[in-house]
């Protein structure tokens, strides 16, 4: 039974927002771009970022597991699976890591926000 209530914890530890759980920090930034779905292309603003993912906020209708293109400066259009959407905001993880050198290069180019949305 207590090995039961430790898979229990774990799950609500998992659900908690105030944990961070990403394997990369995200950057905040302020960034206006295009993702591209279905044949059509709709605006996005970048909140944050890092070389695994971003969450952005979009008029988009998107769904989990969707697949998108996410166009960054640098490194073009960027293949990303939608992980989760809520109220017009969407998290995504790329399929491939973007390199740490156009990386680097890209976030010299954007602005930087001091609040997370």
């Amino acid at each position: 039974m207590s090995s039961v209530l430790a898979n229990l914890a774990h799950v609500a530890k998992s659900r908690d927002p105030s944990i961070d759980q990403r394997r990369v920090p995200r950057v905040l930034v302020d960034m206006v771009s295009h993702i591209n779905f279905n044949g059509r292309s709709y605006g996005a603003r970048i909140i944050n970022i890092s070389p695994l993912g971003l969450m952005c906020r979009t008029e988009g209708e998107l769904l989990i597991g969707q697949h998108v293109s996410v166009w960054l400066p640098i490194v073009r259009d960027m293949q990303a699976e939608v992980r989760w959407a809520e109220d017009k905001r969407v998290g995504m993880e790329f399929r491939q890591p973007i390199e740490p050198r156009l990386y680097d290069a890209m976030l010299s180019l954007i602005p930087p926000r001091q609040t997370a949305w």
